[in-house]
């Protein structure tokens, strides 16, 4: 796999992880990196913050559009970045776009495989989060 589509992978294995509820793939694109919304790194209790419904998924589809990539193959390090959307619905909760915002993403290549090293979410516009987030500020600050 070139390094366009192993990054691009990435970014869509984050999405995958999340609207499937697999919190471990999520820590682990994360192991070496931080997680950064709107210039704050969320605090650790933030971790539990995801509310999971009973098919195991918070029942979200995160959609990335806009996705522009500049890779440094020479020096292993690459910059992302792209809209997101994100849509929800429950049993009692419509469907409805609940977050729409940016990207900003840096790569880094280690032996010889491609790795997040810095997600930052910006430009939020934020929507009714309450079947999302128990508190959404504590993960997004401005939500």
């Amino acid at each position: 796999m070139n390094s366009e589509k192993e990054i691009l992978h990435l970014m869509n294995e984050y999405c995958f992880a999340i609207d499937s509820g697999d919190l471990a793939t999520f820590g682990r694109l994360f192991a070496h990196a931080q997680w950064i919304a709107e210039g704050k790194k969320p605090g650790k209790e933030s971790a539990n913050n995801l509310i999971i419904y009973a098919d195991g998924t918070p029942r979200t589809k995160h959609m990335m559009s806009n996705v522009d990539l500049e890779i440094d193959e020479n020096n292993g390090r690459a910059v992302g970045h792209c809209y997101v959307t994100v849509w929800q619905q429950t049993d009692s909760f419509p469907l409805q776009a609940i977050f729409a915002g940016d990207y900003f993403d840096e790569f880094e290549r280690v032996e010889g495989k491609w790795r997040f090293s810095k997600r930052e979410l910006r430009h939020s516009l934020i929507g009714d989060m309450s079947a999302h987030l128990k508190v959404p500020s504590l993960t997004i600050p401005t939500a």
